[in-house]
């Protein structure tokens, strides 16, 4: 090969590696190359809340149930009124577990053990429970005698339900003797229904047992750590 013609495929060498050089420039100021993309992260969503479970509604107590469950907790302290009026369930303390009151008496000859102070249970009178004034934090109970039966008073027994099963657990034995509240059941209703009862501001939502008592409507309720009576208003 010459050296002419050498030198001339050395200068087309040249000038087509310039030619690539110069559109690569050209390409790259047009922003044509591709800048990388960042990699997509899912943002990670929340758990759904688990809706509460609502406690299912139990059947009406049968009187047989009713007899069972009350010696179960009084033994045979305390007797049942023989009749489908003289019981009513419902959750009387706020505590989503369904209660059970019952008028009862004391049985003949058990009149000292149903007011021993050592049994298993609380006597109150539901005429006498104390309210605390609302607005007030510390607030000290007057003294009171505790109440005693007298023979063949009706009474009303209160039986605490113990989770799902309510007064049907058989660990469910939470139980309260209420004087002056055995009277005409007259239904159930919400603690909030009652003005007398929003006024008062008890810490917890219940339900009350509205009653007849000496011909005048009223309701029992509990108030946080008692039972207490109050006549309807209007």
């Amino acid at each position: 090969m010459s050296r002419a013609k050498s030198f001339l495929l050395v200068r087309l060498a040249l000038a087509t590696a310039a030619l690539i050089a110069l559109q690569a420039c050209n390409h790259s100021s047009n922003g044509a190359v591709p800048a990388e993309k960042p990699i997509a992260v899912a943002t990670p969503q929340p758990s759904p809340a688990a809706s509460p479970t609502a406690t299912p509604k139990l059947p009406p107590p049968s009187q047989a149930e009713v007899e069972a469950a009350l010696h179960r907790v009084f033994g045979d302290d305390l007797v049942a009124i023989a009749n489908s009026q003289s019981f009513i369930a419902g959750d009387f303390n706020g505590d989503q577990s369904e209660d059970l009151a019952v008028i009862a008496r004391p049985t003949a000859g058990k009149l000292d053990d149903v007011n021993n102070e050592l049994a298993n249970w609380t006597i109150q009178d539901a005429d006498k429970a104390f309210i605390p004034p609302p607005g007030k934090k510390v607030v000290v109970p007057p003294k009171q005698e505790r109440p005693r039966v007298a023979p063949g008073e009706q009474v009303l027994a209160i039986i605490h339900g113990f989770g799902p099963s309510g007064w049907r657990n058989p660990d469910a034995r939470q139980a309260y003797i209420i004087k002056h509240a055995a009277a005409n059941f007259q239904g159930t209703a919400p603690s909030v229904s009652q003005k007398a009862i929003r006024a008062m501001k008890l810490p917890v939502e219940t339900e009350i047992i509205k009653e007849i008592r000496d011909n005048k409507k009223g309701f029992l309720f509990w108030t946080g750590g008692a039972y207490a009576w109050h006549p309807e208003q209007g």
